[in-house]
């Protein structure tokens, strides 16, 4: 019994304790909350979404493309937290009713060495992945430059 209590209790910490991105995705669909990224001690972890396009007529397809869509906006957010993001807005004010809003971002850098740690489709066809880049390898690149 005793060594039951240490095992459910190890088990927990280990759950309670564990630093990476949870799934953002809720019964096929996008989970009302979840974090983007997370830094913890050992990497930088990033999210990334990528939408099926309806025209397609292959679930393989959708799915395949639906994920390279988010491998790529994955990368995009570490680019961001990484290297920092240029961003435009424009906001049009009409009878004090804002009407054609836009806000564009964009993001420079050179990343390599990303690791893609799950996949989750969407039923939809959607795709939400979770990716990581080693901080000890972020460290050993910015020691170069």
């Amino acid at each position: 019994m005793k060594k039951l209590t240490l095992l459910l209790i190890g088990l927990f910490c280990l759950g309670a304790c564990s630093t990476h991105l949870k799934t953002a995705v809720k019964d096929g669909k996008i989970a009302p909350q979840f974090n983007d990224t997370l830094m913890d001690k050992e990497y930088l972890w990033v999210r990334g979404f990528g939408a099926a396009n309806p025209n397609h007529t292959s679930d393989s397809q959708r799915r395949i493309l639906s994920r390279e869509a988010a491998i790529a906006n994955a990368y995009q957010r570490a680019t961001e937290v990484l290297y920092g993001a240029n961003l435009q807005s424009d906001i049009e004010i009409v009878d004090a009713v804002s009407q054609n809003s836009s806000i564009h971002t964009s993001a420079q850098g050179m990343l390599n060495h990303m690791e893609l740690v799950s996949t989750e489709y969407l039923e939809d066809g959607g795709c939400s992945v979770i990716m990581r880049i080693s901080r000890s390898y972020l460290n050993q690149i910015n020691t170069q430059e």
